[in-house]
């Protein structure tokens, strides 16, 4: 069953793992991107670049590396413009934390940021769509970029000129991976975000199913924001590009978290106080941007430290728990497969996020710029991630039903009557113990066992027994607990204390009772009984339900001991009977 298991649940990971792939094989395709109305051009040359106080004419204006901008550091781009078959010719480009002043033949024709100057606040990163004047051929184009941050960008991003249309169509469509799988992680991560107080309280009592839709909303935000696709849905620059920092700097307590509360870790109490740093560190450049004391930009190296630390922690803490789970429960155990995927799909999301992260710091300190730098390894890798999530909490479910059938198993061997099916000695005395509230509890004796026992044999006892505790369960349909305490005695606890109400239920018992003997050849089914509640006005003082249980087994006593004169006075007649038919044979 364990092998059976193990490969449902290879081929379940496969198939997703499958369909991720497929997704992104589609999504980055040429074969479906729409055709353009006009051709798009990138002005990479005939460019003059000032810096300082150094002039540069590259050949290609993205491949020149300026080395990082400071604040105050303008950069001038001069060039002068051809003739590109366009009636309506709108410039693109992008920019980081910084102000954008654009002149034809030094007339101004667009501004950008300096009213976030203005403000105090930080400077978005944004994409510029400049529309040019219709005369505006063989006139020189001027762009002064001018960073309000210290480190705050390397490179040049490139300048495109064409249709509007198709310059917004084509960005789109370049953007369908990280749109399709942004969309789909928040989307997943906010309904996961909002069931969870429901599957929290409902099933699993799993705190991890929370974290996970975090982790996935966060992702999804950062994923939207860095490739600059939110700009799609809404003109707030400088929102997302908060959301993009605060988003990225809540990811590894999300992911900490979600290690703690699925025990996937070896010291959970590690993770949480490393996830509290994580969260704090988050809120405190949160709280620090948003006063604008120091800018949320200026703790992206103090993340990429901390996190990088943080997930050699946590893979080695995977590894040795897989390990130590593989030695103790074998490895066809749903746990360690659990934990494997889990793992697999971290290792692979902290691989991907640190080959952007090189990749980002390279191009930026030592490269050509992180203008050109882009997620798409950390975006295959959230996808991945997210995956190996979802059949994490999959197998959890699993394990939690599998577990929660056994207990039931189990207490059902400990507190159930093997004869009857009805609850043992031990669960009556257990349930007594903690019934609290409104209560009646009956005690019921069955007669003529010891008879049935002595005439028909014990097999015949047995039946009576087990009919007799049938007949209680169909009587008393509202009980809390039907129950025997041994031998004869047995128990019933009703969920209220109405005395019109048990007798009720006890007239149905004695109805049952008289068909039960209608239908029955010499099975004689009887029963003494007494009953106590809660609210019983014999008991005054510390009134605890074994007090009233001995209330109402000292009454059921006073009905068996007439019960015990009628019968003897039954089985005389009887007696008598049978020595009259034996005598009335003998004499024929």
């Amino acid at each position: 069953m364990d092998i059976r298991r193990r490969i449902r649940a290879l081929i379940f990971s496969l198939c997703a793992i499958v369909l991720v792939v497929l997704v992104i094989l589609f999504l980055g395709s040429n074969r479906y991107k729409s055709p353009r109305h006009f051709n798009l051009v990138q002005l990479s040359d005939g460019w003059t670049v000032k810096c300082a106080s150094n002039t540069y004419t590259p050949d290609d204006l993205t491949k020149l590396n300026l080395g990082i901008a400071n604040k105050g550091d303008a950069i001038t781009l001069t060039r002068t413009l051809g003739s590109y078959a366009l009636d309506s010719a709108t410039i693109n480009f992008r920019s980081i934390l910084s102000t954008v002043d654009v002149y034809l033949d030094g007339s101004p024709i667009y501004s950008f940021g300096h009213e976030y100057l203005a403000n105090g606040e930080m400077l978005p990163k944004y994409q510029h769509f400049i529309t040019l004047p219709r005369n505006y051929e063989g006139k020189e184009l001027t762009i002064v970029i001018t960073p309000d941050e210290d480190n705050a960008f390397s490179g040049l991003s490139p300048i495109i000129i064409g249709d509007m249309e198709d310059i917004t169509r084509t960005m789109s469509q370049g953007g369908r991976l990280p749109l399709t799988v942004g969309v789909f992680l928040v989307t997943f991560g906010f309904v996961l975000i909002i069931l969870s107080p429901l599957l929290l309280y409902n099933t699993y009592h799993d705190l991890s199913i929370a974290f996970s839709g975090l982790i996935s909303f966060c992702m999804g935000i950062y994923i939207l924001c860095y490739n600059d696709l939110f700009w799609i849905f809404s003109d707030a620059p400088a929102a997302y590009t908060f959301l993009e920092y605060f988003s990225l700097f809540t990811i590894p307590a999300g992911i900490l978290f979600f290690l703690a509360s699925s025990k996937h870790i070896t010291s959970k109490k590690a993770a949480i106080v490393l996830g509290i740093i994580n969260v704090s560190f988050s809120i405190v450049t949160a709280l620090l941007h948003l006063t604008n004391l120091v800018h949320i930009c200026h703790f992206v190296s103090w993340l990429h430290v901390l996190a990088l630390s943080e997930g050699i922690l946590v893979i080695a803490s995977l590894i040795c728990n897989s390990i130590k789970r593989y030695r103790k429960m074998g490895k066809y155990s749903t746990k360690n497969t659990s934990t494997n995927v889990l793992l697999l799909g971290l290792m692979g999301f902290l691989g991907c996020c640190l080959v952007d992260i090189v990749k980002f710091n390279i191009l930026k300190f030592f490269g050509v710029g992180e203008v050109n730098a882009n997620i798409d390894f950390m975006t295959v890798g959230a996808l991945l991630f997210i995956v190996s999530l979802v059949i994490n909490y999959f197998f959890h479910c699993i394990e939690y039903i599998s577990e929660s059938t056994t207990k039931r198993q189990l207490e059902g061997l400990a507190y159930t009557d093997t004869l009857t099916g009805i609850s043992n000695r031990s669960r009556c005395e257990l349930y007594l113990a903690k019934i609290t509230g409104d209560y009646t509890i009956i005690s019921i004796d069955l007669d003529y066992l010891k008879y049935t026992n002595d005439n028909y044999g014990h097999t015949e006892g047995d039946r009576l027994i087990s009919t007799f505790s049938q007949i209680l369960q169909d009587s008393f349909t509202d009980a809390s607990l039907v129950g025997r305490m041994g031998g004869d005695e047995f128990i019933v606890i009703l969920p209220y204390a109405d005395n019109n109400r048990t007798n009720r239920d006890i007239n149905c018992f004695n109805d049952q009772l008289k068909y039960r003997n209608s239908i029955e050849s010499h099975l004689k089914f009887s029963a003494s009984y007494g009953f106590a509640d809660s609210k019983d006005p014999a008991l005054k003082d510390n009134l605890t339900p074994q007090k009233v249980y001995l209330l109402a087994d000292s009454r059921m006593y006073q009905m068996k001991k007439q019960h015990h004169q009628e019968t003897l006075g039954r089985l005389y007649d009887d007696l008598i009977k049978d020595m009259n038919m034996k005598g009335g044979k003998n004499n024929d």
